[in-house]
């Protein structure tokens, strides 16, 4: 049960950082919104390596995301990520499994403008999808709403997010998961030539293991190609501020916007 429960903890801090409707590779979202009746399709991929004292693991993430526009203010998301996990305590193999993590849904909706500044809220569902006891997922829902703002002094944009989730657990992980769980971070993209911005981030989370007091810290930075009006290649390296953090990431992704 205990490699169960760090198993799920370990996806769950990932998807707290997961951009999954953001512009990847950042996680942190920005305040706007596709269009009234415009779509994307994001398709990001995730490769991570970790270890702590004795303990090895590294995971592959591959995340598909798709938002449409409802109004010209109002976008509603869903997201289902696919993971590859693997553990080892000594050099043996404890954990080793894949499989569909936890489905998330979110609606973003940009209720104001002041001149360069817009601001968002996103309240958000992730349903318990995955295979608990292959800790592919938390087994109960979760409840979230993230505040987002953005300022904009072309080439450059400064975005902040401030998010708050209600993970509840099964009642075997209660007394070890935390329910009450926060995450900030602030990133900034500059546009260096037509079609190219640097991007840039730091960001903190609650740590989801009741018995760590110590949020994990991360920073990273990497390139977003617009090769074209529809498609966006993206590029990112993500590292850790402090032990909780998972060491390093690679982060690459493809997204596709139409009409």
């Amino acid at each position: 049960m205990k490699r169960i429960l760090s198993a799920v903890v370990t996806i769950f801090c990932f998807s707290l950082t997961l951009p999954a409707f953001a512009a990847h590779p950042l996680a942190t979202d920005d305040a706007g919104t596709n269009g009234k009746m415009k779509f994307q399709v994001e398709t990001s991929a995730e490769f991570a390596w970790d270890k702590q004292d004795n303990t090895k693991s590294n995971s592959q993430t591959i995340n598909l995301a798709v938002s449409a526009g409802l109004l010209d203010s109002l976008d509603l998301s869903l997201a289902y990520p696919y993971t590859w996990q693997q553990e080892k305590d000594n050099g043996v193999t404890v954990i080793d499994n894949s499989g569909l993590n936890d489905l998330s849904m979110a609606l973003k909706w940009r209720f104001l403008e002041l001149g360069p500044a817009s601001f968002a809220i996103k309240p958000a569902i992730t349903f318990p999808t995955g295979n608990y006891d292959r800790g592919l997922g938390a087994g109960r829902p979760a409840y979230g709403v993230t505040l987002i703002s953005t300022v904009e002094f072309k080439p450059v944009a400064i975005h902040a997010n401030v998010g708050y989730t209600l993970q509840k657990y099964n009642d075997a992980d209660k007394d070890a998961g935390r329910e009450d769980l926060w995450n900030l971070s602030l990133a900034g993209a500059v546009e260096v030539m037509k079609g190219l911005q640097l991007v840039a981030e730091i960001g903190a989370a609650s740590n989801a293991d009741m018995a760590g007091r110590v949020w994990p810290v991360f920073i990273a930075g990497g390139v977003i190609y617009s090769a074209f009006d529809y498609m966006d290649l993206s590029l990112g390296v993500k590292g850790a501020l402090n032990a909780p953090e998972t060491d390093i990431a690679l982060l690459t992704g493809l997204t596709f916007k139409f009409p």
